[in-house]
């Protein structure tokens, strides 16, 4: 079954236009990058994919608020698998132990 995306937030045109540069396991930008996106994916349904994986259903009917952080949070999703391509494809409770291991119990402060 393939997946239907949604066409306003449009990732693959915005990977395009940013080439970014992939950021070196172990530093503080890998903590700071991964702990942003632990925070910004709780409590989003489109949180629960792996890293780069997150879409929009468009079968999901979602508060005005919620949708917006839904869009915002797919398109750093993706950033993200970009800037730290050797954790791609790893889900969120894999993630959060392997953020725990090296960095410790606490998320950055925004």
């Amino acid at each position: 079954m393939q997946k239907e995306y949604d066409k306003s937030v449009d990732f693959y045109e915005a990977k395009k236009k940013k080439n970014y540069m992939p950021i070196e396991p172990g530093t503080e930008e890998e903590r700071l990058m991964l702990g942003k996106w632990i925070k910004r994916g709780q409590k989003l349904i489109v949180g629960t994919s792996a890293l780069g994986e997150s879409y929009l259903d468009p079968n999901v009917k979602r508060e005005e608020d919620i949708e917006e952080k839904s869009k915002e949070y797919v398109a750093f999703d993706h950033q993200v698998a970009e800037e730290l391509p050797y954790l791609k494809g790893k889900f969120r409770w894999s993630l959060e132990k392997y953020y725990r291991d090296r960095f410790g119990p606490y998320l950055p402060q925004d």
